[in-house]
């Protein structure tokens, strides 16, 4: 049975989680699933969702939603049972009440058994444009090879400093992951700008230009964001570190070395 009822949401934005640019199913531990629920309802625009406070969010919050739906195994049940996917893919041809998109979310999704699995499977292969799957486990072990490889992993314990470590090293590029990076060393303080700066100074010319490029648009929003908010210290971080953004563009343009740069930002942000 599909019920609106389910678990506060939690407002905190998972690591690797882009809440602006939803995926239509996901794979995710604990609360993060109710993080993404929120993010598929949250009205904000120009921002990274869930906003956290426009009156989607306060929904969610209260669990209160309509187009947030939960899944979970009957009482006295050990499994999801197939009838029950059959009974989510009626209520996923119907249009959303109040949002843009509806969630679904299914809690310890790995206790489907084979036939719910392969129900759902076929909503996952063609799902309506207006539809977030989020499938709630700690473990993959028993999902079918076939449901995973459509959905995006979200894992706990990936710092976004991870994340732009993986930025740096993998084979394409992430401008996104570090710039999610940068902001959450913000966030965190002197040890982790530390951190991050020795991740930055690995970086080549183009690839420190594609950062400061995508840093300082997310730096736009952000500051949008918290202007509107009313949040003043705030505000007056981001705007900082923007500048050093731009004078570090500065300096890329007269080819001062990309170590030196990075150390001048950090060092900057650490004063």
């Amino acid at each position: 049975m599909v019920t609106g009822v389910g678990q506060r949401a939690n407002a905190i934005l998972p690591p690797g989680f882009d809440g602006s640019r939803l995926s239509h199913a996901y794979i995710a531990a604990g609360e993060i699933a109710e993080t993404i629920a929120m993010a598929t309802v949250c009205s904000a625009s120009d921002i990274v969702r869930p906003c956290g406070q426009c009156i989607h969010c306060q929904k969610a919050k209260r669990n209160a939603h309509p187009d947030i739906m939960y899944l979970s195994k009957q009482q006295g049940k050990r499994e999801i049972i197939v009838d029950q996917i059959r009974e989510l893919k009626k209520d996923v041809i119907v249009v959303p009440n109040e949002a843009r998109k509806k969630a679904y979310v299914i809690y310890d999704a790995d206790l489907m058994n084979i036939r719910a699995q392969n129900a759902l499977l076929q909503i996952l292969e063609e799902p309506p444009s207006h539809t977030v799957f989020i499938l709630q486990t700690d473990t993959t072990s028993q999902l079918l090879p076939t449901v995973r490889s459509r959905c995006i992993h979200l894992k706990p314990g990936h710092s976004v400093e991870a994340m732009a470590g993986q930025a740096v090293d993998s084979d394409g590029f992430d401008p996104k992951g570090m710039t999610a990076g940068f902001f959450s060393a913000l966030e965190r303080g002197n040890t982790a700008i530390v951190e991050f700066m020795f991740l930055l100074e690995k970086l080549d010319k183009e690839h420190f230009d594609q950062f400061l490029s995508s840093a300082r648009h997310e730096a736009a929003l952000r500051l949008r964001s918290s202007v509107s908010g009313s949040n003043t210290n705030l505000a007056k971080t981001i705007a900082y570190a923007d500048r050093l953004l731009f004078k570090a563009g500065e300096f890329l343009n007269l080819n001062v070395n990309v170590g030196h740069i990075s150390g001048f930002v950090c060092a900057s942000l650490i004063n």
